[in-house]
């Protein structure tokens, strides 16, 4: 299983189904100076908690087309180390509702088909996909700009929702190579999320662009795991709010990894230790272009299980 989403270098047959679960547990430690003009001469430091979970469905049209469905639902918690409320900062979590946010534990939902250009199984070989599809949003998003670019008078306002709010094509490029020396299974993929338009509130997300690489062991002979490695860049573009360029939406993050993967009867089970790393731009849920620290940590657990029923109408080899 390579590291990442647990169904990347996985291609079903006609009629075979699949179903994974990842979960993301991050941790970010934040700090800024003062925010100029706003009336605040004091510093600001808190934590923003994240945990999502995705469940995921794959099902195989045919031996060359897969499907997957993919949900994600979690919540969002921010603490605030200071020593009075702002209008910028608080206690909160984003399953409730807020001023400008309308709160729930539903995030978006994705449409992914993939193209299998070539795909030797379970075997050693190689696995090449071409994938596209749609993410359709959440109604748990902000509902005004938390940023009042448009000089409107600041009032009390949240920076974070578990969906952006806008509907994206999604498109993938996998490579993925299983061997029989270490490291067995080598390989990464290639993802884009663009936004289609604004959404009703007048935001349209950025532009993200993704590209991963992974790598892992044969399962070592004295103990029940395979050991993994994983390195993500992540590119962001400006993001708007009517137009209006939102304050520290561009940004190049990296994230390493080290984990674990368990081969057990019930499935393949994974777990990631990975850091990450702001290379350019700020974390964008601070205000303005301010001094600022950033410490982000996560833990990410993934599970698959590839089921032995088939589909039969989707089987090519059911009337044989």
């Amino acid at each position: 299983m390579p590291v990442g989403n647990s169904d990347k270098g996985v291609g079903l047959w006609a009629g075979q189904t699949m179903f994974t679960l990842d979960n993301v547990n991050q941790h970010i430690d934040w700090w800024h100076e003062a925010l100029p003009g706003s009336g605040e001469d004091f510093s600001h430091e808190g934590t923003l908690t994240s945990i999502f979970f995705s469940p995921n469905l794959t099902v195989g049209l045919s031996n060359y087309w897969n499907v997957s469905f993919s949900k994600i639902i979690g919540n969002r918690y921010m603490g605030w180390d200071g020593d009075t409320t702002t209008i910028h900062h608080r206690d909160e979590e984003s399953h409730s509702d807020f001023a400008n946010a309308v709160g729930g534990y539903w995030g978006d939902f994705k449409v992914l088909f993939r193209y299998l250009l070539q795909n030797d199984g379970q075997g050693a070989g190689k696995r090449f996909f071409l994938g596209g599809g749609l993410i359709i949003p959440s109604k748990n998003t902000l509902t005004s700009d938390p940023f009042f670019l448009d000089g409107s008078e600041k009032t009390d306002h949240r920076h974070f929702a578990m969906s952006e709010g806008v509907y994206k094509g999604v498109f993938e490029l996998q490579y993925f190579k299983k061997r029989m020396k270490n490291p067995v299974f080598i390989g990464g993929s290639l993802t884009s999320e663009v936004p289609l338009k604004e959404n009703e509130y007048g935001y349209k997300a950025s532009k993200y662009y993704n590209m991963s690489l992974s790598a892992l062991t044969g399962q070592l002979s004295r103990f029940n795991f395979a050991l993994s490695s994983s390195l993500l860049l992540r590119h962001s573009t400006k993001a708007y709010w009517n137009n209006r360029s939102a304050p520290n939406s561009e940004s190049t993050l990296l994230t390493t990894g080290l984990g674990l993967v368990l081969t057990t009867k019930l499935g393949g089970v994974t777990i990631n230790l990975q850091r990450l790393f702001f290379l350019r731009g700020r974390f964008a849920g601070i205000e303005g272009e301010v001094d600022q620290r950033v410490s982000a940590y996560q833990v990410s657990l993934g599970y698959r299980k590839v089921f032995d029923f088939v589909i039969p109408w989707l089987d090519p080899l059911k009337d044989l």
